[in-house]
């Protein structure tokens, strides 16, 4: 074969290989962005396709039982900053320096040293085969207020087209250590030694009143988290392995690893890889108002979204406000193989906004053969920062709607939660205590 021919073919082989990759961000002949001003219908939606999770272009391509309403458009509109907090970003820059990624026995990396605000403020600077983990490590530890709490609703829809308001929750989120904000320490002393304790108790229908599950998360993240589970029937709380990370929370498609705003628990026990970057069409500033109700009990708001039926998925209307393209890190998370087995997911790609480190916004499910098994979305807006002046955070209970296809079993699970209080402004309603709603001695005081 003559010099010239090899030369062609090994440069074509490089091309195919970088417009294979879906990362690669090389030239095309499609847009680099999406004007202001377009809408996307099913019509156009191949065009703008690169700027979509797998699962978004899966529901669009309708190759599967869901897909988007026929008659659906998304309006799009410019980009609008969200940054992190200032006392955030100046707790990054007073700690950040002393934090460092170490190697555990089981393989997998865990930060020492970290303070507060962003651990790895410059993520992609050092060992390259690091990135993912300072990435993540910058997601797992974004910023989140001391307390929210925001009443929260479960709505499934089935194959039949069945679409039902399920449960009524409450959800009660705190951070007790590592915090940046202007009325509390770093660390509060008596919720040591936890970093962050999420419970939900159910209190609707009649038969799961009084359900409740608690997350407590241990400052040191070689440990292991303490779950709980409280059982009406039985009047009391149950610890449970972290086999459990996998049950289905109160009968949805969200399993308990999924309601951690995008990274799973134990990150100690992942293989984390950085995959690239890529601009991601996404709703994060939702217009306010449609927070406000849950609606009606066999569907959300007609005003601001598509029903649900026969493999249509409920989607946001033009009406719920704008979309805009963020820019992200792309992440691929695997179990390590000796935790591997019997885990929910073989793989969970994140969609981590380079902004802010929000990683719920977007995320790919993957079953054990590594067919995309679900698929998350999730449409809010960013919340003022009490006693911060005009500081704002996207937050883990509301206001928000979590949307989770479930390709595998052709099931789909909506969960709007409305308006958060944060804060002092929690304290009213007693969310500041501890005992109650951070312990497990709490799970008992639920039924008094």
């Amino acid at each position: 074969m003559k010099k010239h021919s090899m030369i062609f073919l090994s440069f074509a082989a490089i091309l195919f290989a970088v417009l294979l990759h879906p990362y690669s961000g090389a030239a095309s002949s499609t847009p680099s962005i999406i004007a202001p001003g377009t809408t996307i219908t099913h019509q156009n939606w191949q065009r703008y396709q690169q700027f979509m999770s797998e699962g978004m272009v899966e529901l669009f391509e309708g190759k599967q039982f869901w897909h988007l309403p026929k008659d659906l458009r998304i309006e799009v509109g410019p980009s609008v900053p969200i940054p992190l907090p200032k006392r955030y970003l100046a707790d990054t820059v007073k700690y950040s320096n002393r934090v460092q990624l170490v190697r555990t026995s089981s393989g997998g990396y865990v930060p020492i040293n970290y303070a507060a605000g962003l651990p790895f403020p410059h993520p992609l600077e050092g060992d390259p085969e690091l990135r993912g983990q300072r990435i993540f490590w910058d997601a797992y530890y974004r910023y989140q207020p001391r307390v929210q709490s925001a009443p929260g609703f479960s709505y499934t829809l089935d194959r039949f087209g069945n679409m039902t308001q399920t449960s009524e929750v409450r959800a009660v989120d705190s951070q007790l250590a590592y915090l940046s904000e202007a009325d509390y320490p770093h660390t509060i002393p008596d919720g040591v030694p936890y970093y962050f304790a999420r419970f939900e108790e159910q209190l609707a229908p009649e038969q799961g009143k009084y359900s409740a599950i608690l997350d407590l998360t241990p400052s040191d993240p070689t440990e292991l988290d303490d779950l709980y589970e409280y059982v009406p029937t039985l009047r009391r709380s149950l610890r449970l392995s972290q086999a459990a990370r996998c049950a289905p929370v109160f009968g949805s498609d969200y399993l308990i690893d999924d309601q951690n705003g995008g990274p799973p628990g134990l990150p100690q026990l992942f293989q984390i890889d950085y995959l690239g970057e890529k601009k991601i069409l996404a709703l994060e500033h939702a217009a306010p108002a449609s927070f406000d109700s849950p609606a009606m009990p066999t569907q959300l708001d007609g005003r601001y979204y598509y029903s649900g039926d026969v493999g249509i998925v409920p989607f946001p209307k033009p009406a719920m406000g704008k979309w805009e393209l963020r820019d992200t890190y792309v992440l691929s998370l695997k179990r390590l193989p000796q935790f591997a087995k019997g885990y929910c997911y073989s793989e969970r790609i994140m969609y981590v906004d380079k902004e802010n480190y929000f990683g719920a916004g977007e995320l790919d499910l993957y079953d054990a053969p590594g067919k995309l098994s679900k698929t998350q979305l999730v449409f809010l807006y960013p919340v003022p920062i009490p006693a911060s002046g005009d500081d704002v955070a996207e937050l883990l209970a509301g206001p928000f709607t979590g949307l989770l296809v479930n390709f595998r079993n052709k099931h789909v699970t909506v969960s709007p939660y409305l308006r958060s209080c944060l804060n002092e402004a929690c304290s009213a309603a007693g969310y500041l205590d501890l005992t109650r709603y951070a312990s497990p001695e709490g799970l008992m005081k639920i039924i008094q």
